[in-house]
């Protein structure tokens, strides 16, 4: 949200009647309320966040009720904000400062004070909260004032000339702030001061604040007190609605009844292969040089291209606070550290660095180890580690520079007991090896030509490596070094439109190796005592896709430009591989945002969503590939309603129509003579995602987050009746998608109590995946293996559902250039049977459910240190 530059001021206080009761007992007290302050400046809501009883907090409400403020301001004109007031009941108003006596004051009582000349306001970065209760000092001098109930101080009779004013805070990072008095003038200053670590920074999530669709925001301050996250920004996504749960072990997003390939994610506007770690317990990056997080299941505009499900991306932090900052963080999974500061005569030099390394593999084996002698069982053990160090300069007035470099690799490993029976063929022994990495360098350059063009320029290059081994002989490795460049110019010729023109290259090199320890073409006349033929493929080239895009802003609503939003966008989507059909797209998408209540919101969109073949997809030695890009026709519509007391409510339906999607040939017979997949599936996926949340707002937040949903496929309809967008196909043709999850019910709560300890918890519950069932196996005495007997149609029947309690309580202790959180995360405190995957033996005569994590206790802590 843009920072408030006017703040709200009160022009009509009403003096509330002493209570009785109170005056009887001769009791005093002091009532926090929260007041809602409409753009009008009249008074909307009042809200006691602290009472102080005896009738005390009922004559309050009533008075503040009648309160008359000015409107606070932003860029944009008058806006609404919530601010804390602090009304007072005072038995002998003489005796207190500032308080309003029950009679009228005298001319003695009003005689002339020295006339203010400096004043000012203090707001906190980042949540823009007021901060009330706050004392300033002028340097040097006795001058002090403290912040009333909408963060404003003042003083009087100050000496002109240059002084300094200094904030020290708890809570806050310590401020001082340079001015000049002037004789005759009253000196204003707003004071905006830095939250220490990252208790109250506002982090965007689940869209887009302005012409997209939707917009919600949550704070890093709920954020960290979710069960299961670890303070991750990036892990929220998980709970809010169109995300579904990803299975144990993976990183897979799966969004909106999408393939996890579907779904693209963005660091600082370059696209990267994965967000998440293994298992999805950590995000790549470290929390603390994450500013803000987008997740668009849905409805976004032009310039994200090459993918048909959602949409996350993260923006990371350019400036690094005035003081050298040291943060560490341990908890159960892994470890990790950063440093930032500034340097340079004006501070204009910023840096950070961090690194993280995990542990699981050495602990996974004593928390699920494997199962008794001779009964099904494995073990797991991911690893992972990531680094980034982050470069940015803020010396020139209308360019800013920054470059970051990051990276991460992961590892897993699954094996199983000696004792345990893999299989009668050799090559099906021993362990599975799953590996990958990624590394970047980003280069962002932000350059305002003036009031109505800006440029944004952001190359980027790095490699990503593959690998996967199963047992000695079957391995798969592919890299890739990538280059992206992504340049926006920005212009606002009016003040009802905006236009965007970008460039979004993406291309590089490629190679790959594939191993098998036999050679598919000799399966027919297969020997398993015979000696072995290997087969090995492997191949590198190049592929570029330069896609460009134009997106416009329409604000046609001359009185209320923000009444009416409509952005209308055109993509071209294009890609150019040797010994491939070149490929060549529009994509056009319109969404609508519309205030049409006071705090309500119609929102919409539809268009279409195209991506290229995956890189597997496309390969075959012998012939010239003929694939077209998968399509997706997007549309939602949606109603976001703002609710007294800090309440919002957001409900949207969805539906997307898929054609084209890529599957395998089924006349597939020899990688010499035939291409291995078609652009013969058809899909469809609707539902309903709903979220109630309650800003923390007091001491209380949360939200409850629903998805219902459905998501199917047909891999070969018939060729005469596949119309365009609705073929007419037979419904027995039709299979639930393999992550199809019809409910997705997930329920946060957290309430802050005394002596800054804090409580909260999450429930989750999701419908089972779609499975299939083998009541036997079949034996192949040519081949000498079992094949299983599917004894229903594909995915026609389900695993039970998952379900999942957690809890977590934190305590923060202070110390004068040090913070520390510690906390317990306590994981599955109940949890369902939640079967992950079903594991058949060699014969499917036997099979068990393979369970996520048991019931895990993760200790931790977040050390912060100011040098």
């Amino acid at each position: 949200l843009p920072p408030i530059l006017v703040m709200p001021q009160l022009t009509s206080f009403i003096q509330a009647p002493y209570p009785e009761k109170a005056l009887e007992a001769e009791v005093e007290g002091i009532v926090l309320l929260l007041i809602e302050i409409d753009e009008n400046g009249a008074v909307s809501l009042v809200e006691v966040l602290e009472g102080a009883g005896w009738g005390f907090d009922e004559a309050a409400v009533a008075a503040a009720q009648a309160f008359v403020f000015t409107p606070a301001e932003d860029e944009s004109g008058p806006v609404p904000v919530v601010v804390e007031f602090e009304y007072g009941f005072v038995l002998d108003a003489a005796l207190i400062e500032g308080a309003l006596p029950d009679q009228e004051v005298t001319e003695e009582v009003e005689a002339a004070p020295l006339p203010v000349n400096l004043e000012g306001w203090v707001i906190e970065m980042g949540s823009r909260q007021i901060v009330a209760g706050q004392t300033i000092v002028i340097d040097g001098t006795d001058f002090a004032s403290v912040t009333d109930g909408l963060g404003h101080f003042e003083f009087r009779g100050v000496p002109v000339g240059p002084v300094t004013l200094r904030i020290v805070a708890s809570e806050h990072e310590t401020l001082e702030k340079a001015l000049d008095v002037t004789e005759g003038e009253v000196t204003e200053v707003r004071l905006w001061l830095k939250p220490s670590g990252y208790a109250e920074e506002a982090v965007g999530t689940y869209k887009r604040p302005g012409e997209d669709i939707t917009r919600r925001t949550l704070s890093l301050q709920e954020i960290r007190r979710i069960p299961g996250t670890f303070g991750d920004p990036v892990r929220v996504i998980q709970n809010l609605p169109g995300a579904a749960r990803s299975p144990f072990g993976t990183a897979a997003l799966i969004i909106r009844g999408s393939n996890p390939e579907d779904s693209a994610v963005y660091i600082d506007g370059i696209r990267v292969p994965f967000i998440y770690h293994l298992g999805g317990y950590a995000s790549i990056l470290n929390s603390d040089l994450v500013e803000t997080v987008d997740y668009l299941p849905g409805g976004y505009g032009v310039q994200y291209g090459r993918s048909m499900g959602g949409v996350i991306e993260v923006t990371t932090r350019k400036e690094s606070s005035e003081q050298t900052r040291l943060s560490w963080s341990t908890d159960i999974m892994d470890s990790g550290g950063m440093v930032e500061g500034r340097l340079g005569k004006e501070k204009e030099h910023h840096y950070a660095a961090a690194a993280r390394r995990s542990y699981v593999d050495v602990l996974l084996p004593f928390i699920m180890p494997y199962t008794a002698a001779g009964q099904l069982g494995f073990v797991a053990k991911p690893r992972w580690l990531d680094y980034q160090a982050r470069y940015a300069y803020t010396g020139l007035e209308k360019t800013k520079f920054s470059a970051l470099l990051f990276g991460f690799e992961d590892r897993l490993i699954i094996s199983t007991p000696e004792s345990y029976a893999q299989g009668t063929d050799q090559d099906t022994q021993g362990d599975l090896a799953l590996s990958y990495s990624t590394h970047r360098i980003v280069f962002q350059v932000d350059h305002s030509f003036n009031d109505t063009l800006d440029l944004q320029f952001t190359p980027s290059i790095g490699p990503d490596l593959t690998s996967f081994n199963l047992g000695d002989d079957l391995s798969y490795e592919s890299w890739q070094w990538l280059v992206t460049v992504r340049s926006e110019l920005r212009w606002k010729p009016l003040e009802a439109l905006e236009v965007a023109g970008g460039l979004d290259l993406l291309g590089g090199w490629y190679g790959f190796k594939f191993e098998l320890p036999f050679n598919p073409d000799m399966l027919v006349d297969y020997d398993p005592l015979g000696e072995r033929e290997n087969l090995t493929l492997e191949g590198e080239d190049t592929g570029w896709s330069p896609d460009v895009y134009l997106k416009t802003v329409i604000r046609p609503l001359k009185a209320d430009r923000e009444r009416l939003i409509l952005t209308p966008g055109v993509r071209l989507n294009t890609m150019l591989l040797p010994d491939f059909k070149n490929l060549l797209s529009v994509d056009t998408r319109l969404a609508f945002r519309a205030r049409v209540l006071e705090k309500g919101f119609l929102k919409g969109g539809t268009g279409t969503y195209q991506q290229p073949p995956q890189p597997q997809e496309s390969y075959s030695p012998g012939v010239e590939i003929d694939l077209q890009m998968e399509r997706a026709w997007q549309s939602s519509l949606g109603w976001e309603q703002e609710l007294p007391y800090g309440f919002r409510f957001d409900v949207e339906a969805f539906y997307k129509r898929l054609d084209r999607l890529i599957v395998y040939n089924p006349d597939f017979t020899d990688l010499e003579k035939d291409q291995p997949y078609v652009n013969d599936g058809i899909g469809r996926a609707y539902g309903l995602e709903v979220i109630a949340q309650r800003d923390p707002v007091g001491r209380l937040f949360g939200w409850v987050s629903y998805t219902l949903s459905r998501s199917v496929r047909y891999n070969y309809p018939d060729e005469e009746s596949n119309a365009e967008w609705f073929p007419e196909v037979d419904d027995s043709g039709w299979y639930l998608y393999d992550f199809d999850q019809t409910h997705i019910l997930v329920a946060i709560a957290g309430y802050t109590l005394p002596w800054e300890v804090e409580v909260s918890g999450r429930f989750r519950y999701v419908t089972g995946n779609p499975a299939n069932h083998y009541e036997n196996g079949v034996y192949d005495l040519d081949q000498d293996y079992y094949t299983g007997y599917r004894t229903s149609e594909y995915n026609s029947e389900r695993l039970p559902p998952f379900m999942a309690v957690d809890l977590r309580v934190e305590r923060r202790f202070q110390f004068k250039r040090a913070t520390l959180n510690a906390y317990l995360d306590l994981l599955n405190v109940y949890r369902g049977e939640n079967p992950e995957f079903v594991q058949y033996n060699y014969d499917y005569t036997e099979y068990r459910y393979i369970r996520g994590l048991p019931f895990l206790p993760s200790p931790g802590i977040d050390l912060e240190v100011k040098i």
